[in-house]
């Protein structure tokens, strides 16, 4: 989380996974930076210095338009499972679809009121148990409400995304729903299901991190 490091300790931490990072993706169009938990930094001059520092290596950012949070039924699910309680991990599963087909409406809406049209979604999922044994599901879900899949790189050379992708222009906001709110538009509030999540399966173990 950049809000948690100096500029100096995050970008070193971007350098060390290089190595990585062409290992697993040299031959691919892999210089594209999603910044963790959408942070980029608590002040001007840290987000400058980091975007600076982004250009410079080549990066260009990964915007995201659209995320339900799945990380949140990350302990839930570990809970449901590890009690065995077969009823509970089902309300969990229809849950984690419920708010996926409802986070898509939510984001179409929200593009309809900022461009007029709806445009190529970005989707923010994490690697967790409960999203790995959805996934299908999943994937079948967006295929059923008209998404197909593309490439990082060919939703976002949609002009929707000309402010995101180029670090050496200046940041807004990371949130899809908050950039229309910074426009003036009035959105409803987005489902929550962070109180139903917490209620299932009561018993001990801390709650998921959002990276």
């Amino acid at each position: 989380n950049l809000n948690d490091l100096s500029a100096a300790d995050y970008e070193r931490e971007v350098l060390l996974n290089e190595p990585l990072l062409e290992r697993l993706g040299g031959g691919t169009d892999w210089h594209w930076y999603r910044f963790p938990y959408l942070a980029e930094g608590e002040d001007a001059a840290k987000r400058a210095e980091i975007r600076s520092f982004l250009a410079q290596h080549g990066y260009r950012i990964a915007a995201v338009t659209m995320s339900f949070s799945d990380w949140q039924w990350t302990a839930p699910y570990a809970r449901c499972a590890g009690a065995r309680d077969a009823r509970a991990v089902a309300e969990l599963e229809r849950m984690y679809l419920e708010a996926a087909a409802a986070d898509a409406d939510y984001t179409r809406m929200v593009a309809v009121r900022l461009y007029g049209h709806d445009i190529p979604h970005v989707v923010l999922l994490h690697v967790g148990a409960m999203t790995a044994h959805m996934m299908p599901r999943l994937l079948n879900l967006y295929r059923t409400l008209g998404f197909r899949f593309v490439s990082l790189g060919e939703a976002e050379a949609d002009p929707s995304y000309a402010e995101d992708v180029d670090p050496r222009l200046a940041p807004r906001n990371q949130f899809f729903a908050g950039r229309a709110v910074d426009k003036g538009i009035s959105l409803a509030a987005a489902p929550d299901y962070s109180v139903r999540l917490g209620a299932i399966c009561p018993g001990s173990g801390p709650a998921a991190p959002s990276p």
